[in-house]
């Protein structure tokens, strides 16, 4: 039974954590869309013969989250629960990476909201395909958002390697075992 709740664990982490990653990505995308859509309709190259917007949109989001969401449910799998250090629950791992997204996207919009307050970039200019306020709002959010959530899973997944360390000192200094024990049968009826 153990070995079926593990492989149950790993794919709810390593799926949760894709799916709301794909997800996430898509809702995104629908607003920057919104604000340039020639951000994907002019400086992306067609993708698979799509011409409305939003759908356009939606599918670069898709094909842009789907192998970074992956790796990052992996990775969070392997962090929070492989090896014999106390597993950390697939439920906090998946409320941690809506966290990230959370994290990622108040990030994104408020850099933005930066850059359309401004009414400039704020970035390098060499990142700005042309100078026109919503193109630059838009590659503002963009890169925004890519770079902090990089940055917010790298201090997540660290941040489980931390939680793990610290639970196994203080079940060593405890006198615990640093593992589950196995689950034992509850009392049997008569």
């Amino acid at each position: 039974m153990k070995s079926f709740d593990s492989r149950v664990s790993a794919y709810g982490i390593i799926l949760g954590v894709t799916l709301m990653v794909i997800v996430y990505a898509i809702l995104h995308d629908q607003y920057v869309v919104r604000i340039a859509p020639e951000h994907f309709t002019v400086f992306h190259e067609p993708l698979w013969s799509i011409t409305n917007a939003s759908l356009l949109a939606a599918a670069y989001a898709l094909q842009a989250s789907a192998v970074p969401g992956l790796i990052l449910g992996f990775s969070c799998f392997a962090v929070g629960r492989l090896g014999s250090w106390p597993k950390v629950p697939p439920k906090a791992i998946l409320m941690g990476a809506a966290a990230v997204i959370g994290a990622t996207e108040l990030v994104a919009a408020s850099s933005g909201l930066l850059a359309w307050a401004l009414q400039r970039g704020i970035f390098p200019a060499f990142v700005y395909p042309e100078s026109s306020l919503p193109l630059i709002v838009t590659q503002t959010i963009q890169i925004s958002c890519y770079a902090a959530s990089a940055l917010f899973s790298g201090i997540f997944l660290l941040g489980i390697l931390v939680h793990r360390r610290s639970a196994l000192r203080n079940d060593a200094s405890s006198g615990k075992r640093s593992v589950s024990p196995p689950h034992t049968a509850g009392p049997t009826e008569s």
